[in-house]
């Protein structure tokens, strides 16, 4: 193995992004920027930042993935397992489905967008894109699908619940601006013509945006109004031991089956740890407003983001070392 990194060495590293969250945090708490301006942030990281990173790294190549095939089934297998041992935990705090099925998509859905790109693509170069944009196909066509069909089968027939809801997700999905962005970004690539330079100066300086932006608003949303501290939806109590389970799932338990799953393959090299990594991101604020908009009474969904975000800097920095993986500038 790699001569691994002093854990303090990687919290360093790890710090700055996560300094950031906090500062957006402070700034919509206090109301220094308001709070209603979280929406737009929002719709600029998604629909004009990220996407202009993803393009510009997909039309250099740096999507394309060795070993593509395996890294889309170790992800998705994994995750599989995380979403049953989640949904399980849901049924013994007796959420209905709905509720179940959001806090089950939020203990398997990692922040790759606002959180994973940046960071990790910042600790391991250009070379971790290629698998993070695996991980956000898989998170965004398969599990948000499932856990939405899962959310609106109670009471209904198939036709008329789950696989309506499956079908609605999956064209939501496909209007992802993520996933066009680096469609079309892979299919430049492919042409072998450099984007014209007015151009993809633009798109460098959107992408240069997009690492404080989406930092400095995730930090916005983890601090949206709190929810009461007992389960609405079961009147039992929800604080952090509650809630232990899922976030055990999310920080330890993910990334631990991918890594059970790059082993029994051979490692995968840097995509494996890039791999682990990503599995070991914590939970993606964008499942609260969705979880908001489908009518969730449940507090765990944001909860668990909150929680997982909260104890990221310290377990991704674990990860991070046992895994040998080295910050920018670090010697050696």
């Amino acid at each position: 193995m790699i001569d691994n990194v002093p854990m303090w060495s990687l919290i360093g590293a790890f710090l700055p992004f996560f300094l950031l969250v906090a500062l957006g945090s402070l700034a919509i708490g206090r109301r220094w920027v308001p709070p209603e301006g979280l929406g737009a942030l929002t719709a600029f990281v998604l629909f004009m930042a990220l996407p202009a990173m993803l393009f510009r790294l997909g039309a250099s190549g740096a999507l394309l993935q060795p070993a593509l095939a395996q890294v889309l089934v170790i992800y998705a297998a994994a995750g599989v397992l995380v979403l049953a041992a989640a949904l399980a935990w849901a049924a013994q705090r007796r959420l209905d489905r709905l509720d179940g099925g959001m806090a089950g998509l939020v203990t398997v859905f990692p922040n790759t967008g606002f959180l994973g790109i940046p960071l990790l693509t910042g600790l391991m170069g250009a070379q971790a894109a290629g698998v993070l944009a695996a991980t956000i196909v898989v998170d965004v066509l398969l599990f948000s699908s499932v856990c939405l069909a899962w959310a609106h089968s109670q009471g209904h027939g198939p036709e008329d619940g789950a696989w309506r809801a499956a079908a609605k997700s999956l064209r939501g999905a496909l209007r992802n601006p993520l996933l066009w962005s680096m469609g079309l970004g892979l299919a430049w690539g492919q042409t072998h013509m450099a984007v014209p330079k007015p151009i993809d100066d633009t798109l460098r300086l959107l992408g240069l945006a997009a690492t404080p932006v989406a930092l400095f608003t995730l930090g916005g949303i983890l601090v949206r109004p709190a929810h009461a501290d007992a389960d609405v939806a079961t009147h039992r109590p929800l604080g952090p031991a509650a809630l232990s389970w899922p976030v055990a799932l999310k920080l330890c338990v993910h990334p631990l089956l991918v890594g059970a799953g790059v082993a029994a393959v051979g490692g995968l090299g840097a995509s494996g740890a890039a791999l682990i990594m990503a599995a070991a991101l914590p939970s993606a604020s964008n499942v609260s407003m969705l979880a908001e908009r489908e009518g969730v009474r449940t507090p765990a969904v944001p909860r668990i983001i909150l929680l997982t975000t909260a104890l990221a800097v310290g377990s991704l920095a674990f990860w991070a070392h046992l895994l040998g993986l080295r910050p920018a500038g670090a010697g050696g």
